[in-house]
């Protein structure tokens, strides 16, 4: 009986190794600007997380089982590499860039910096988090969520709907449908070809102009400027309530939402 049990301990063991996650990591040994790339497997309908602090995420879609990351990676200012780690588990792959961590008083210290492109499945549920740059996604057919502070989000053909916020940066949505949801604080928001498919559209700015052109109207629409002017076309409309700087309409066919607003910009939806 007790010669049995280092066998069974064996077996959780190899057990645990299985089920539990595993992690490759990618880092240039050169103090040089380099590019390195790396592929992992990833069932469609998997979570995808990716988080960058400094560079830009962008994301394209292909018909293979797998994700496809190419790295530009720029050393900081003391020859240091951002460090990616691809953690894959039951869950999904999280992808993540590791800086190096200074305390303040460095003067003229420059952060590393890696430029992220990646190839992914087309129906993985993407949750995109960056810092220092621009996010840019393009083919999914499931719904996104992205996230950035100093930088653009740009988004184009989308079929299940998208999360986007950005603090300092433009929105830009070319033919995504399904729920919307996108919010700035400093930058303009333009979409064509958006369709909330009946499950709503919420686009909203402070210090820019906000410029939609849908695939189809319908449903309860409010858009409204406190310091410019709205230009609805209202052709169809059921019920249309007009002020310089608040336009109340709506369509037929849906009883979703479409909620418009910027505080300094004008407002034009067609």
């Amino acid at each position: 009986m007790h010669a049995s049990r280092p066998i069974v301990s064996l077996i959780f063991t190899l057990a645990a190794t299985v089920l539990g996650a595993q992690t490759f990591v990618l880092q240039p040994s050169q103090t040089a600007t380099v590019t390195e790339s790396h592929t992992v497997a990833l069932a469609n309908g998997s979570k995808l997380t990716i988080k960058n602090t400094n560079g830009h995420i962008k994301v394209q879609t292909w018909d293979r089982a797998e994700v496809a990351f190419t790295g530009q990676f720029k050393p900081s200012s003391k020859d240091e590499q951002v460090k990616v780690v691809f953690e894959s588990s039951p869950k999904g792959l999280e992808i993540r860039g590791e800086y190096p961590k200074h305390q303040s008083g460095w003067g003229s210290y420059r952060g590393a910096v890696c430029e992220m492109e990646l190839k992914v499945p087309r129906n993985v549920l993407a949750r995109i988090d960056n810092v220092n740059g621009r996010i840019t996604l393009t083919g999914l057919e499931a719904k996104a969520d992205c996230r950035t502070v100093n930088g653009a989000v740009e988004a184009e053909r989308l079929s299940q709907g998208l999360t986007a916020e950005t603090v300092n940066g433009a929105i830009t949505l070319n033919q995504v449908r399904g729920p919307i949801t996108a919010s700035t604080t400093n930058g303009a928001i333009s979409g064509k070809g958006l369709d909330g498919m009946g499950q709503g559209i919420e686009l909203s700015t402070v210090n820019g102009a906000l410029s939609v052109t849908m695939a189809k109207l319908e449903g309860s629409l409010k858009a409204t400027t406190v310091n410019g002017q709205v230009s609805v076309d209202t052709k169809g409309a059921e019920h249309v309530s007009a002020t310089k700087h608040q336009v109340e309409a709506t369509f037929p066919g849906s009883k979703q939402i479409i909620h418009l607003s910027t505080v300094n910009g004008a407002l034009v939806v067609k």
